[in-house]
């Protein structure tokens, strides 16, 4: 599992600001909204419009002022942007909404009016990630409970077939894992390499995660495409307690993967081939 792709728009709006103040004379209108935008300036925003600036002009990565107003948490700002017809549903070059950059940013206010003006809530970039996933792996959860509540599927899966449940559990967001289950995640659900949001958790060593998927019916025995289980895994890197937690349910340490490898030298690389 990789970093989510809202990281990208957290760099970009930092690049994005440093590069604007010095280039400034060559910016035009789309430029100073975005810039305006990032900072907060309602005023400026405002009087911006008032003089013809497009509201939906794209940076050349493709965010539009509403992206960046939304990341930032400027409330005030994505209310003027989309009182004035700003595109709710724009994509930047990488598919991701204004709604993906406010829900991994935790801007749960900003979240909510988008979805009030017709925000898309099942949207997805071009990895398929949608906004319900970013909220679950950065642990937002109220986020994740205001996209539960607005339509969000609960088991859409990215071109790594990994669910919001799976990105929970990498990350040892223990209560959004519980509110996912409560809401039909899938507790056994695999990715392309066949593994389960409680092989991710044993990995990471997140015992708590882990004991609560255990409570949920999480198949202690299941394996990936190489034949590990959450026991070896956690094992290999020293995960102690997970160890012993995932023992008193039940793991068998003794299972070998199907590579014939000793436990002791096991790789944990769990990325998908293509991906």
């Amino acid at each position: 599992m990789k970093r989510l792709s809202g990281a990208s728009l957290v760099s970009l709006v930092i690049t994005f600001t440093l590069f604007c103040g010095a280039v400034s004379v060559f910016a035009d209108t789309g430029a100073d909204l975005r810039f305006a935008a990032f900072e907060g300036l309602q005023k400026q925003v405002e009087t911006l419009l008032a003089k013809g600036a497009d509201i939906n002009s794209k940076s050349k990565d493709g965010e539009t002022a509403l992206m960046i107003a939304s990341l930032m948490g400027h409330t005030k700002v994505v209310n003027i942007l989309l009182s004035g017809r700003a595109d709710v549903n724009a994509r930047n070059s990488k598919g991701e909404t204004a709604l993906m950059a406010a829900s991994f940013a935790g801007q749960a206010d900003v979240v909510e009016i988008l979805l009030s003006k017709g925000a898309n809530v099942n949207d997805s970039d071009l990895k398929k990630e949608t906004a319900l996933m970013e909220a679950a792996f950065a642990g937002h959860s109220r986020i994740v409970k205001i996209l539960i509540d607005n339509g969000a599927k609960i088991n859409a899966a990215d071109v790594k077939k990994e669910t919001a449940l799976i990105y929970a559990a990498n990350s040892g967001q223990t209560a959004i894992v519980n509110t996912l289950i409560a809401s039909g995640a899938e507790v056994n659900a695999k990715n392309c390499m066949g593994v389960t949001a409680l092989i991710y958790a044993s990995l990471r060593g997140h015992t708590e995660t882990v004991n609560t998927l255990l409570s949920k019916g999480a198949n202690i025995s299941a394996k990936d495409s190489l034949g590990r289980t959450a026991v070896m895994l956690a094992s290999v890197r020293g995960h102690d307690d997970t160890v012993d937690t995932l023992l008193a349910g039940g793991a068998d340490l003794s299972i070998d993967d199907s590579l014939n490898k000793k436990k002791s030298t096991m790789t944990a690389s769990l990325v998908c081939d293509g991906h």
